[in-house]
């Protein structure tokens, strides 16, 4: 029940109207959906009701990892891309927001929800912050990507999702 909870959050958080979401009718607080304009607003030094969010459906983008893929501007001015995302950990999913440039490279990762008592070492921005600059190319987890004892699963999960999805995304028709 969690999980459809937070799916259909996530993509209510896709639909944005002047730059606010209403996510409290998918049973995301408003604690929840402030943390998320709160994070992209910051990240862009930018007040929250400039930051628009439009849904993107293409057919290539679809996989295991994608939960929505939405076009990021800034008063109307392009800015990339914000892919919602899930992963896997050992017994639990967790979910993650991975923003793409213009150029479709990796500028952050953040873990959203990260549920299991295990691997939430993965939350760390500082190993997040790895990932920062990846265009498509090699990324095997526990050579280009630092392993983590204790989060093995989890860590392996992400790095395959942000894989995955860069490739994908480099190789739609945006």
């Amino acid at each position: 029940m969690v999980l459809r909870k937070f799916f259909i959050a996530i993509a209510c958080l896709l639909a944005f109207t002047s730059g606010q979401a209403y996510l409290s009718a998918a049973g995301l607080s408003g604690k929840e959906s402030k943390k998320v304009l709160k994070l992209l607003s910051k990240e862009f030094d930018v007040d929250r009701s400039d930051l628009e969010l439009t849904p993107v459906t293409t057919p290539g983008l679809k996989s295991d990892y994608i939960e929505g893929v939405s076009r990021l501007a800034k008063k109307g001015e392009p800015l990339g891309y914000v892919v919602s995302a899930v992963g896997m950990g050992r017994y639990d999913h967790f979910y993650y927001l991975v923003y793409y440039n213009e150029d479709r490279e990796v500028e952050f990762v953040r873990v959203m929800k990260y549920y299991s008592d295990h691997g939430g070492e993965i939350q760390s921005k500082r190993w997040l912050n790895q990932f920062t600059g990846y265009d498509g190319g090699d990324l095997d987890y526990g050579d280009e990507v630092q392993a983590i004892s204790g989060a093995t699963l989890s860590a392996g999960s992400i790095t395959k999702g942000i894989r995955e999805i860069t490739i994908r995304l480099q190789n739609s028709n945006l």
